[in-house]
């Protein structure tokens, strides 16, 4: 599971590696449940102080539009792959989609997204009731255990809201603000399940072997065995760099910097590429675990194209920023 200091680490290697001090944007560093950042010009990042809890009577009506999965904007909106990741960490299938990689950064970066599609985005609740019906009928919980699935629930609850009050009110046009915002998004999917963990660690402690059992359910089926899978980016790279090139026209003087920017997206297409081959923990637990260190994976891989495409961009005049912030780097949505 990623630590403190690896994350801190994490910012320091990559502003080194890249070094641009008069533009480097501003980096997130996550230190247990609070949210550390040090700001740069463009900083779009905030404070995440309190877990937002659902009120008595509300009503489960989410907003999202209804388009397949691996189409919606994940790493701005968190909260549209929870229910994905519910599934993930209790019922995992080896076919299930994984939205926060190489190509989703680019696509969601560079992706132009109408403001009313904007406002339908982020759900106004989202129900734990079933999924909580579920693991009842699955584990059969007794009584001195019912106290503890209720507080599971409880932080299955916190964390949609969580998510819920993590959505931006607007997605910001320019991609490297995008990508800021990408990384603060990723952030809080990881405080998210941050939030479950230790509950959902209390209740599996709680069963006897055959309920564990029940909870953990069978290892999915495919010869991957990881879940949910990715996509490896061999082609991703060479293609977004082509893009890149072909939108900004780099004079000859540029081409350092381009280069700069390849090696950092290269780097970060390795990073994911290797947090995708981790085979399915066995567990329900170590499932929520691996997710939460593939999500580093990405908030690692974001942070590093955001500093690069960042630093490259202040080499750039405005008629090439013009042209870069208007290009479509991957898959159109």
């Amino acid at each position: 599971m990623p630590t403190v200091s690896t994350r801190v680490g994490a910012v320091a290697i990559i502003a080194a590696a890249l070094c641009a001090p008069q533009t480097a944007p501003a980096f997130g560093v996550r230190l247990g449940p609070f949210h550390l950042y040090l700001p740069g010009p463009h900083s779009y990042h905030r404070y995440h102080g309190r877990v937002a809890r659902a009120e008595p009577g509300e009503t489960a009506t989410p907003a999202a539009p209804e388009q397949p999965e691996s189409s919606l904007p994940s790493l701005l909106y968190p909260v549209l792959a929870w229910s994905a990741f519910d599934d993930g960490i209790f019922w995992p299938r080896a076919s299930a989609p994984w939205t926060f990689g190489y190509d989703d950064i680019f696509s969601q970066a560079f992706a132009k997204y109408a403001p009313q599609r904007v406002a339908a985005f982020c759900p106004t609740r989202i129900a734990a009731d079933e999924l909580v019906m579920r693991i009842t009928r699955e584990t059969m919980p007794t009584a001195a255990q019912r106290p503890v699935l209720q507080n599971l629930a409880t932080a299955l609850g916190q964390a949609n809201g969580y998510l819920i009050k993590s959505c931006p009110n607007e997605i910001p046009p320019q991609p490297v603000a995008r990508l800021q915002l990408m990384e603060k998004q990723v952030d809080a999917m990881i405080m998210a399940l941050d939030i479950v963990r230790p509950r959902l660690q209390a209740f599996e402690q709680s069963l006897d072997d055959k309920q564990r059992a029940r909870l953990n359910g069978p290892a999915p089926s495919g010869a991957a065995g990881a879940v949910p899978a990715c996509k490896l980016t061999a082609n991703s790279v060479s293609e977004s760099l082509s893009r890149l090139e072909q939108a900004v026209q780099p004079t000859d003087a540029q081409r350092p910097a381009l280069g700069v920017v390849a090696d950092a997206f290269s780097r970060a297409a390795a990073a994911l590429d290797a947090s995708c081959a981790a085979l399915t923990p066995p567990t329900a637990l170590g499932r929520l675990e691996a997710l939460e260190t593939r999500l580093d994976a990405t908030w690692r891989a974001v942070l590093t194209i955001q500093v690069a495409l960042a630093n490259f961009q202040s080499e750039l005049n405005d008629e090439q920023i013009s042209r870069l912030n208007a290009s479509e780097i991957a898959a159109t949505h």
